[in-house]
This record gives structure tokens, sequence and C-alpha cells, in this order.
């Protein structure tokens, strides 16, 4: 595996500054900050991905009512009855790569609602 060398002065010297007062080491703040990174990214792509399945025609959301559908790239890649098949091609053919799994069919978009306890 190829080293990674941060090469920016400014953000080193910040890096160095956090993790101190954190009471961490910069390789452990560093490699925090990177995989919430890409918690972060995996998060806005699966996102993308839901919004392109409900974008599609009912017509075509309904062909898949029954099965388990793959959505990448905004298509529709791959579809089973078998949850698990399903997922264990995906594993293959994408490895670690954000890749929707959603129930096909015609039903809505979730909508969830939040509140606060936060009292002003």
């Amino acid at each position: 595996m190829m080293p990674i060398a941060l090469q920016e002065p400014k953000l080193i010297s910040e890096i160095m500054e956090i993790a101190e007062q954190e009471g961490q080491s910069a390789t452990d703040f560093v490699v925090e900050a990177v995989q919430s990174y890409i918690a972060l990214y995996r998060q806005k792509r699966i996102q993308a991905e839901t919004e392109a399945w409900y974008r599609l025609p009912e017509s075509v959301r309904q062909q898949y009512a029954g099965q388990y559908v793959a959505v990448h790239a905004g298509q529709v890649v791959d579809s089973d009855p078998e949850r698990l098949a399903l997922y264990h091609r995906l594993k293959e053919r994408f490895g670690r790569e954000p890749v929707l799994m959603i129930e096909g069919g015609v039903q809505a978009m979730p909508v969830y609602r939040t509140t606060s306890a936060h009292t002003p």
C-alpha cells in the first residue's frame, strides 16, 4: 500500500493543534476524520441512488415488485427475489462501492420526521 503524506503546512498545524486538544495522536485524528468523510460520502451516494430509484416511472418500479433491486450510478443494475443472493453478487461486482438495495414496487419514498428534545 502506498503511504499518503500531507504537504500542507497550515493543515498539518491545525491537525496537530486539534489532536492535542482532543488528547489523541495526529494519526488517530486524521484516521477518524477520513473515516467520517468516507461515511458521509457513502451516505450521499446512497441518497442519490435512492432519489434515482424514486424518479423512475411507477411502471418501471412495478416490474420489480416482489424483488430486491440494486441501483448504481442512477441505473437498476440487478435484482433478485432473494436479498442475500443479490447482496453477494453486488459485493462481488462492486466491492465496497455504495450501491442501493431496495424493495421493488411502487411504494412511496418514506418520509422521516425528527423532533428535538431541546428546550430553549
